[in-house]
């Protein structure tokens, strides 16, 4: 490869030769008045011409510093977007991943410790929306469960869903349970946004006595949670989100082996596929196994 003299003195040049100006160009670069002119003459004496007129106070360029300036300013702008592309394909060891509130409040963000112990290279913001994928808002990979959210992504299954039947321990003693299908005179605490988990319930373990049963309605998982733990009554709950109420005490299972399945939590990815993905997937997927046999 051929020794390129003008290199080294490239951007105090084409700096200089488009301000108009040694001391603008010297701002520009962070060095000094004297460095981009020592710079030039440098450059000048390789070259074997002049390339400024110089005046008190004042350069202009000559015929040849006109030429050369043309080139010296298209090589330095390819170079800078070579350099930022190149930039823009190494992967980032930070990602967004958008999740339901409640998945994330009870069960991704207390695991991400762990992650950080396996890869402290990753970095993972969480943003919770609920309902359909939301392509507005940035994201590299998406937690949803029902299928009508997915919104064109493909589905990958990571974490299989069990629920249980739970109530505060005041109040199994104040109402006592004798079998899973015997709730007359018990109050069900129903979540709005998850219908489904009572009629599982129920078609597991079916009843007559539906109408004897008083419901209350509320509109998030946490709530229903809340409510369960004051003792206001019955409700059956994904086990991930209220794995560390029953360990507390806060919350008891009068039924302790008796789980239903109530679905399957998907991973969804955006456009991004790379190392840093690849290692948030493997873990999430990890994390998934490991909590179908807790």
């Amino acid at each position: 490869m051929k020794k390129l003299a003008s290199l080294p003195h490239l951007p105090a040049f084409e700096a200089a030769a488009r301000n108009g100006s040694f001391r603008v160009a010297a701002d520009e670069l962070f060095i000094t008045t004297g460095a981009v002119s020592r710079h030039i003459r440098s450059l000048e004496e390789q070259l074997g011409t002049r390339l400024f007129y110089r005046a008190h106070k004042s350069v202009r360029l000559t015929e040849a510093g006109e030429s050369f300036s043309r080139v010296a300013t298209r090589l330095l702008n390819d170079l800078a977007a070579a350099e930022k592309s190149l930039c823009q394909m190494v992967p980032s060891g930070r990602l967004t991943v958008q999740c339901l509130p409640t998945f994330a409040m009870h069960w991704l963000m207390p695991k991400l410790p762990g992650l950080n112990e396996m890869h402290p290279d990753l970095t993972v913001d969480v943003t919770t929306s609920i309902g359909p994928v939301n392509f507005d808002s940035a994201f590299d990979i998406a937690i949803r469960r029902d299928p009508a959210h997915f919104c064109g992504l493909s589905p990958v299954p990571f974490l299989k869903e069990f629920s249980v039947l739970v109530c505060s321990e005041d109040y199994l003693r104040s109402r006592p349970l004798t079998a899973p299908d015997k709730l007359e005179g018990h109050v069900k605490i129903q979540i709005r946004a998850r219908e489904d988990l009572w009629k599982s319930w129920h078609r597991m373990f079916p009843s007559d006595a539906d109408e004897d049963v008083q419901t209350i309605t509320l509109d998030h998982t946490f709530a229903a949670i809340q409510a369960a733990e004051d003792g206001l009554g019955l409700v059956v709950i994904p086990q991930v989100f209220c794995t560390r109420h029953l360990e507390s005490g806060r919350l008891v299972s009068p039924f302790n082996i008796q789980r239903i399945s109530t679905g399957d939590y998907y991973l969804l990815w955006r456009d991004r596929h790379d190392q840093t993905v690849k290692k948030f997937t493997d873990w999430l997927c990890l994390k998934g196994k490991d909590s179908f046999t807790e």
